[in-house]
């Protein structure tokens, strides 16, 4: 009896009716797909192992609001003190693992680079790293005068009971608000080491971006004026910062062509 010929997956690459540019964009999806799994599994492997270190996360958090006349931390619901855990630990272990985070994007961008692409994105990529936990270790410092100014506000004769899940919350958005900003200059550099914006352009435009970092500062940090305006004085520095950058990127740029 005549054996029967196997069946091609529809995805194959030998199926005759995938055109070449599909299989190459299901090879690239493909290809993201692991990565981002890897960085999912690295990401839970980290907040499973911060979670046994859970309670001095927390108190390291907590511990930078110094008072003179400290605010009792409540739990004011009976989950709170476990989604308090959680949310530590999960915030603890994207610290942990930004750096692997930075080098699987690269892992995923760099067949697709030229290699003039490569010697700008390379770099960028291992100081984004660097930033991100520069940014961090900076919210930490801003972290207990706004929470001294906040106490301030307080009247007198109130006793002040603040919620522990609400502070850790604010504390941790002031923290990732504060990683996620400091990647500006970074990308200001690398962009105009790609020719995709001057610094003529990023003057030319820079009330604009003004506007756009006040809004950005609304969106990403907690709803109160104060910390909107703490984050939006070193975006505006960040964002002169990376002008200057911009400058280097450009002298360097037009060196390589000429040689």
């Amino acid at each position: 009896m005549e054996a029967r010929p196997s069946e091609k997956a529809p995805g194959s690459e030998d199926n005759p009716t995938i055109s070449p540019p599909f299989k190459e964009f299901l090879s690239h999806l493909d290809e993201l797909r692991k990565r981002f799994l890897r960085i999912l599994i690295i990401l839970a492997s980290a907040t499973v192992v911060s979670l046994f270190f859970s309670e001095r996360l927390i108190q390291f958090v907590t511990g930078r609001a110094i008072f003179d006349d400290a605010p009792y931390l409540a739990l004011l619901y009976p989950t709170e003190g476990f989604v308090v855990r959680l949310k530590v630990a999960f915030v603890a272990g994207v610290f942990l693992t930004v750096p692997l985070w930075f080098w699987q994007v690269w892992g995923f961008l760099s067949p697709a680079l030229y290699k003039r692409e490569k010697k700008v994105i390379l770099p960028v990529i291992i100081a984004s790293s660097g930033a991100f936990l520069l940014g961090a270790s900076f919210g930490f410092w801003v972290l207990p005068h706004a929470a001294n100014y906040f106490m301030a506000l307080a009247p007198s004769d109130v006793a002040v009971y603040w919620s522990l899940g609400k502070y850790v919350d604010f504390s941790l958005r002031l923290l990732i608000a504060f990683a996620l900003v400091f990647e500006l200059p970074l990308i200001i550099y690398a962009a105009a080491m790609l020719g995709v914006v001057t610094t003529k352009q990023l003057r030319k435009y820079r009330r604009h971006a003004y506007v756009g970092v006040l809004v950005s500062a609304a969106i990403i940090t907690p709803p109160d004026v104060f910390t909107q305006i703490v984050l939006a004085i070193p975006l505006v520095i960040l964002y002169e910062t990376g002008i200057l950058l911009a400058m280097m990127a450009q002298k360097k740029r037009k060196t390589e062509e000429t040689v």
